[in-house]
């Protein structure tokens, strides 16, 4: 009865829930999931069209991204959120295409996912299919849903690379393309015209208003969007030594220089002793610091320099050794295999094809007349191709084994094959010689401020903070001759700000929560510095201000009234008669053409010339407004490109690999889609 009663008297209260949630059912069913799932609040990190990204699986996924890895979490917060973004609106589009991954095709993307690694090659090196089914199964049988996962993604990841291809092979360009290219490139057009540019009127004598600027920019909306922002200024306060600490580690390095000089086991000196660890590696005089390289070759071995700063560190290097050691100069036409660490994903040759392309090849590069250069532009897989397959010089031990023993065994001139796991390599021996090494062994150590100097600089960061908030900001930090920072157009992800080392999402969360109001002001702990930080203001999503967008409007609308003026001194018939009158001459621009619309005198100008090509020989112009001034222009003479059987050469590939096809279709489905993104309020 007691339960009933209580019932009873929550009933409208009740009534009121149910009927808020089947109100939410009936605008958007998704809007009921969202509140079951999140204990009644919205709580989602994102929604993708009608996907929504919860925080708790996405806080699971930064957590796994993040292990081992250099990144911020706010880094890895946008990485695996774009990879989200990504996931769920091409799988609208694959599922709207059928485009699905066969079980033949499945095994090839294992092949391609798992072939290059080393364990699962034979001893011979070549891969071994029965040892990835074994490993298969081996992952099947220990966890059947992580395997599992592992095969969608790698079963996406193939779909995806197809939809992508698709795109590419549907976006190739046209031999009418490449018709249209080439004679904008080598039709040319001769011209005579008069020219009264913007900068003879001073932009002192236009004024333009607030008004005038904001109609520009509601009338170009797309240009001035800009996301909510917020602007600050702050006053950093560094922790670094005093001068008082500098002397005292002068003195501490001075006394250590007798031990170091004396020591005869400089390894352990150096590791007990230095911030940086003993290095044994010997290296050329141009790979040592400044001061040392006018020193290093008139040093005897056992003498020190030093102490002197460099990288932060006050130094003492003692010259340890010296020799001389061999170098080389290679150049190589790379032949790759689909399954070749590292191989381009456009190589599809076998093992076998490349190693009898490379044996032919190898033919032709040791044939008299071969200009390796050219030989190596035009066979090689490596990213050296472009560079005629010049390695430059390089010491022992810095490639790989075989190619390594290749060159520094073989004399100058010598042109040989070698086989390693990126490919087949061609390989020249363009030149060798000898070269001087020095061991320097470098006892480095850092000053650091005394607690007497941290204590001083968190009483001077907390006084300011105590002082502004009675007064003005920037008074204050001049009558302190303190460095006052303006920071403009922070969004509400940043992590960053100018001037601050490291992630600062602690200030930018600060500068967008509710509770912060502009021109208020707070300290930060930076690491053992401080900087006082005062919200100067904050902006919605929108347009522009006319502040913000004149730096750009500005020149525009100042060019159009100019323009008004100057159509006033252009009225003659002739331009032979517009240059007399405005005291100026008539210019000749030969051998103009499209793809280069550039006039002599005049600069950049394509409106000009687009209207050259539209006039016939000895037709003039219209007055023209173009970028730099006003024109009017005489034709005199056309010349056409003779014409090709072919322009297939001419004709570019706009998508000329995968990834820049998926960035330009993700940045279209993303255009089209319906994103709400509120990671700024979790990260």
């Amino acid at each position: 009865m007691a339960i009933l009663s209580k019932i009873r008297e929550k009933s409208v209260f009740l009534i009121f829930i149910i009927a808020l949630g089947l109100f939410a059912f009936l605008i958007d069913p998704t809007k009921l999931i969202d509140f079951f799932a999140n204990g009644g609040t919205k709580e989602y990190l994102a929604k993708v069209n009608d996907e929504v990204i919860y925080n708790d699986a996405f806080a699971r996924q930064i957590e796994a991204a993040q292990r081992g890895g250099q990144q911020s979490t706010m880094q890895v917060a946008n990485r695996v959120y774009n990879q989200e973004v990504t996931r769920i609106l091409l799988s609208d589009e694959l599922d709207k295409l059928g485009i699905t991954v066969e079980k033949d095709q499945m095994w090839e993307l294992f092949k391609n996912n798992y072939g290059h690694l080393n364990e699962f090659k034979n001893e011979d090196g070549v891969f071994d299919e029965g040892k990835l089914k074994e490993f298969i199964e081996t992952q099947v049988q220990a966890n059947p849903k992580a395997w599992e996962n592992q095969e969608e993604s790698i079963a996406f990841s193939g779909k995806q690379q197809l939809y992508y291809a698709l795109i590419k092979a549907g976006s190739l360009p046209t031999e009418k393309e490449g018709e249209i290219a080439y004679k904008m490139q080598n039709d040319m057009v001769d011209m005579k015209y008069v020219y009264l540019p913007y900068t003879s009127i001073a932009d002192s004598t236009i004024t333009i208003s607030k008004d005038q600027i904001k109609a520009y920019i509601n009338a170009h909306k797309s240009q001035f969007e800009e996301e909510a922002n917020a602007s600050v200024q702050y006053v950093y306060f560094e922790e670094k030594p005093s001068l008082e600490d500098e002397n005292e580690f002068k003195q501490k390095m001075n006394a250590l220089l007798p031990d170091f000089k004396n020591t005869t086991n400089v390894a352990d000196f150096i590791n007990e002793n230095s911030a940086i660890k003993y290095d044994s590696i010997y290296k050329l005089k141009s790979a040592l610091e400044a001061p040392i390289q006018a020193l290093v070759d008139s040093m005897q071995i056992g003498e020190t320099y030093g102490p002197y700063a460099a990288d932060g560190f006050t130094k003492i290097i003692k010259l340890t050794g010296k020799k001389t050691a061999p170098s080389v100069k290679a150049s190589h036409a790379l032949i790759a295999y689909k399954g070749a660490l590292r191989a381009n994903p456009e190589v599809t040759r076998t093992k076998e094809e490349a190693q009898s392309l490379a044996e032919e090849l190898l033919i032709k590069a040791k044939a008299a007349d071969t200009d390796f250069a050219a030989f190596a532009t035009e066979n090689s897989d490596g990213p050296s191709a472009s560079k005629g397959g010049d390695l430059g010089w390089f010491y022992e031990g810095q490639m790989v084994p075989k190619f390594n023993d290749y060159v520094f065994s073989n004399d100058k001139g010598s042109i040989g094959m070698v086989e390693t796991d990126f490919g087949f390599h061609i390989i020249k021996v363009i030149d060798t010689k000898e070269e001087q090494k020095y061991q320097v062994a470098t006892l480095a150590k850092q000053v650091e401020p005394s607690q007497k100097t941290i204590d001083a600089l968190y009483a001077e960061a907390s006084q300011f903070e105590v002082e502004v908030n009675d007064g003005t900001f920037t008074e204050i930090a001049e009558t302190k001759n303190y460095t006052t920072r303006p920071v403009s157009k922070v969004t509400n992800l940043s992590e960053n700000l100018p001037g601050l080392q490291g992630s600062q999402r602690q200030i930018v969360r600060w500068m967008f929560d509710e509770e912060t109001k502009v021109g208020d002001i707070k300290r930060f702990d930076i690491n053992g510095s401080y900087a006082v930080v005062q919200i100067t203001g904050r902006k919605e999503k929108g347009l522009m201000s006319a502040d913000d967008a004149s730096f750009t409007v500005l020149p525009i609308l100042r060019n159009q009234e100019k323009a008004k003026q100057l159509k006033d001194k252009m009225t003659a018939a002739t331009i032979a008669d517009i240059a007399s009158n405005n005291n100026t001459t008539v210019k000749t621009a030969s051998a103009i053409s499209m793809a280069n619309p550039t006039l002599p005198g005049a600069g950049r100008e394509p409106k000009v010339v687009g209207t050259a090509f539209a006039l016939q020989n000895g037709e003039t112009s219209n007055i023209i407004e173009g970028e730099k001034g006003l024109y009017k222009i005489e034709v005199i003479k056309h010349t056409e490109a003779p014409k090709m059987d072919s322009y297939k050469t001419f004709a570019k590939d706009p998508t000329n690999n995968i990834n820049a096809v998926g960035s330009k279709v993700m940045d279209a489905l993303k255009n089209k889609a319906v994103i709400e993104d509120n990671r700024a309020d979790f990260y």
